[in-house]
């Protein structure tokens, strides 16, 4: 068997991809399909990116690779080129400006081009279970067009599963809920060997599901604040994987409502007739009031004691340096990256990516030299 796995959320899932090809060898991952769809604080433009927007990138007869040296066009970054360095399999576009018909015909075109007979649609989080009714649900249009394409495609499909809950969109009940339902068969849990060779990444990738992932094979335990203020509890369960019957899942969920998109805009048009807004809409929003960014000062160490003093107090173990960055402002990559060099510098202790460990801060904290 030779497969191409769908990053089903993005360049995070394609970490978790490419740790899963390593892990199970048995599924013969030759390529890995992925949005180029980075959070605002990357790339300021709400919205998954398209080949146009793109120079650099290699055609593979209708589908395209980026490689390392690719890069977008004009203002903004994609995590993509850099990606690719980091991974063994070719990192390929999915180009949604078609629809779901239009990924549908490159996901096949993959195939074509790297001699594989499946695919394998790889969420990490549990977001592509829900039925598309869970009031935490917040972004199921990346996960529901990579299913629906999958299917569409027509090439024969798995769907796997890690970290359930990680992204904290779904309960654990209805995540248990839609497990029980779909018969999902546990097929691994993931141990710190199996993320030491993409450790290197979380010093600069923004994906947090993913990175908890990789926290939760490393053996960490505890309880996590992310960006959207919700505290995720790392246990046991989150290193485990699940395999699920692709057209089952595809039938009872949101991609069954995109099955037949020609286009962006019909994606978001049935999103917002289904749930009143699409994900791109709240990106939009969020642009549109966001504070100006804010380059780290001196005082910046002050808020970030006193926040996870708070923390502390209210049974926090840490936080997601996403949530750091989010909390104080640091939202372009030149004031997320001076962020990162000061964490590093003056709070070594608990900086540690993807991580800031919420712990007593010796006195003379605030001296940073």
């Amino acid at each position: 068997m030779t497969t191409v796995a769908i990053a089903a959320g993005g360049g995070g899932d394609a970490v978790t991809a490419a740790m899963l090809a390593d892990k199970m060898p048995a599924l013969g991952v030759v390529a890995i399909m992925s949005y180029s769809w980075d959070r605002l604080i990357v790339d300021p433009t709400p919205g998954p990116r398209t080949r146009a927007d793109f120079h650099g990138l290699i055609d593979h007869g209708g589908v395209f690779e980026v490689p390392p040296t690719a890069a977008l066009h004009g203002d903004g970054k994609s995590t993509l080129p850099r990606l690719a360095g980091h991974v063994a399999q070719p990192l390929l576009l999915m180009d949604i400006e078609a629809g779901v018909n239009g990924l549908a015909r490159q996901i096949r075109y993959a195939a074509s081009a790297f001699d594989a007979d499946e695919v394998v649609v790889i969420d990490t989080g549990g977001d592509i279970l829900a039925t598309g009714n869970e009031p935490g649900l917040r972004s199921p249009l990346a996960d529901s067009v990579a299913l629906a394409a999958a299917i569409t495609s027509g090439l024969p499909t798995q769907v796997l599963v890690a970290g359930a809950g990680l992204d904290g969109e779904l309960s654990r009940a209805e995540l248990n809920s839609r497990l029980n339902a779909l018969d999902a068969e546990i097929v691994g849990d993931l141990i710190a060997r199996d993320a030491e060779g993409l450790a290197s990444i979380w010093s600069w990738h923004p994906s947090e599901a993913n990175a908890l992932l990789a926290v939760a094979a490393s053996g960490w335990r505890g309880s996590v604040e992310t960006q959207r203020d919700v505290v995720i509890e790392v246990t046991d369960a989150a290193t485990r994987v699940y395999r699920i019957a692709a057209t089952a899942l595809s039938e009872s969920s949101l991609a069954a409502l995109l099955t037949q998109t020609s286009s962006l805009e019909e994606i978001e048009r049935l999103l917002r007739e289904r749930r009143g807004y699409s994900d791109i809409d709240i990106e939009r929003e969020r642009l549109e009031h966001r504070r100006r960014p804010q380059r780290p000062t001196p005082d910046t160490l002050d808020i970030i004691d006193d926040y996870v003093a708070d923390a502390e107090a209210r049974g926090v173990d840490a936080l997601t340096v996403r949530r750091v960055i989010e909390m104080t402002h640091a939202t372009d990559p030149s004031a997320t990256e001076a962020l990162r060099v000061q964490l590093a510098h003056c709070r070594s202790d608990n900086f540690k990516p993807p991580l800031y460990l919420v712990r007593p801060i010796a006195d003379g904290r605030h001296v940073c030299d």
